[in-house]
């Protein structure tokens, strides 16, 4: 039988990730990161949401670990993280994101993450 107190622990964490994902932006924003990475520019023109709330969604999703970035010239260039939340968002990204999944019926939709 497993040790009931330590899922709990387990758990805590991993449900905080599940919160900041669950903020519509922040998911596509990480889905955008999925495909490639990106600068703050690209991300705005991309997505369409404005700078103010683009650098607040990004700074939740850094705080959290979903994603990280780098300098490039003058450019902070983000991409997803390594970490556990990464492969999370990998894994969303196939499952919602890729164009046709295998053993879906030829010309039926795939669901997406907003709509």
């Amino acid at each position: 039988m497993s040790d009931t107190p330590s899922l709990h622990v387990r758990a805590e964490p991993v449900a905080d990730l599940l919160k900041t994902l669950s903020h519509p932006a922040r998911l596509v924003i990480a889905c955008a990161l999925a495909e490639q990475p990106r600068s703050v520019g690209e991300l705005e023109q991309a997505l369409g949401i404005h700078q103010p709330a683009l650098s607040r969604h990004l700074t939740t999703l850094r705080a959290a670990r979903i994603v990280s970035c780098h300098r490039e010239g003058q450019s902070m260039i983000y991409h997803l993280s390594d970490d556990k939340a990464g492969q999370l968002i990998m894994a969303l990204h196939a499952i919602y994101c890729a164009p046709e999944r295998a053993g879906s019926p030829k010309g039926q939709p795939v669901p997406e993450f907003v709509a």
